[in-house]
């Protein structure tokens, strides 16, 4: 029987890369999806009049947090870059700059029920990415990103539907892509409409194509015609319909992958550039968050917020333990693992800290790590309390982190 209310076994979040050559996918091991959307507004009074005249409304602001367990993937990370693979050095913070990511969700009755209606958060920018380990706990990240567009979709327009076309050998000028199955169902806010957000990628270049002056849609056959396609262009294409089509539901359960690893699974190592690395045995927590600061400033004559560049990188590691040897601080003298005999904290130098994840906890199968490299000494404390152990939380800062599924680049 369907739920009067939605529990959240009947969504599942899914993405899809807006402005890269690569395919949508499920997000798995997700426990906690928060979009928030809000529109700003400020009241306009004059003198003589006691009521308002109107709200002065700003570009609409569209927030989404994820949190998710880590399962040793790096698939959410090539989706948020728009990456279809690992690059040979790994994912960098830089490849989330120009990267933009719709997300879906769509609403079910009940787990397993009837689409009833789907959530549609649109062209989203990362601002920032975490991971947090702390001992006897299930390893997690975390997620921020923003942008200026949603749309809920329901009734006769509740699915949405993505469809990506390479344009074959030999295409020059006029290209017709077949679009009934399932067909495009109006758009009841423009009449006429029926295509909601359209891109081509071009020799690594995104644009978006704009009804009339690039494409063409007919209802009557279904189809969409670009009108100046090029051999191996990718279309993107975005519509509303009444179903899923023959396709089924695009959404799945993954069981294949590890349901969660636990920080037992995790070796920390910490490197000055010249000793032996040292692995730190006696940590507690750790956390990463790095944060892109991105100017998102809006232009005259357009109603989004057209500079979204990215300013500079925020990476935080923040590493707690009990005190015993100073093996952290001796790496950041250029003194890992060295035994050495006074350490000045106003000569301190910079680390590279890793953080490699494998399926067991005998690490002997790599799944995925992370690497800060260029980390300098933020703060420290040490705190003593009668009849009890002593600890000793150490902050770093950079502006770099790599993520990977090759030990190599780790």
């Amino acid at each position: 029987m369907a739920q009067a209310i939605r529990h959240a076994s009947a969504v599942k979040p899914r993405s899809i890369p807006v402005n890269a050559d690569v395919s949508p996918a499920d997000w798995n091991r997700v426990t906690t999806f928060n979009p928030a959307l809000s529109q700003p507004k400020e009241a306009v009074y004059e003198v003589g009049r006691l009521a308002k005249m109107a709200f002065d409304k700003g570009i609409f602001e569209t927030t989404l947090s994820i949190n998710q367990l880590e399962y040793g993937q790096i698939d959410s990370f090539l989706q948020l870059a728009g990456l279809s693979a690992t690059p040979a050095s790994g994912v960098a913070l830089t490849d989330f700059d120009d990267a933009r990511t719709d997300f879906y969700l769509p609403g079910k009755d009940e787990y397993a029920g009837s689409i009833e209606q789907t959530l549609w958060l649109q062209k989203l920018s990362v601002d920032s990415i975490g991971l947090n380990i702390n001992a006897e706990q299930r390893l997690e990240r975390t997620f921020q990103l923003s942008g200026e567009y949603a749309k809920m979709i329901k009734e006769a327009n509740k699915y949405l539907i993505f469809v990506e076309d390479d344009a074959p050998s030999g295409t020059s000028g006029s290209y017709v892509i077949d679009l009934s199955d399932p067909a495009p169902v109006v758009d009841p806010n423009n009449a006429g409409v029926y295509i909601l957000q359209l891109y081509r990628i071009r020799s690594g270049v995104a644009t978006e194509l704009t009804v009339t002056t690039d494409y063409t849609y007919s209802n009557v056959t279904k189809e969409l015609t670009i009108l100046s396609g090029l051999t191996s262009d990718n279309y993107r294409i975005w519509y509303s319909a009444g179903s899923y089509g023959t396709a089924g539901d695009p959404t799945s359960l993954n069981d294949a992958d590890d349901y969660y690893l636990g920080a037992e699974n995790v070796t920390v190592q910490i490197d000055d550039g010249t000793h032996s690395a040292v692995t730190l045995t006696k940590l507690t927590a750790l956390s990463i968050t790095a944060t892109l600061n991105r100017i998102e400033e809006a232009v005259i004559g357009d109603d989004e917020k057209v500079l979204k560049d990215v300013e500079s990188y925020d990476v935080a590691l923040s590493l707690d333990g009990y005190v015993k040897n100073s093996s952290i601080i001796e790496a950041l003298m250029g003194q890992a693992g060295q035994s050495y005999g006074i350490i000045d904290y106003t000569d301190l130098s910079t680390v590279t800290v890793t953080i490699k994840i494998y399926e067991t906890k005998t690490k002997s199968t790599f799944l995925i790590g992370y690497k800060i490299t260029g980390l300098e000494f933020n703060d420290s404390s040490q705190t003593y309390n009668a009849n009890e152990f002593a600890t000793n939380p150490i902050t770093l800062n950079s502006d770099n982190l790599v993520i990977s599924d090759d030990e190599s680049d780790i």
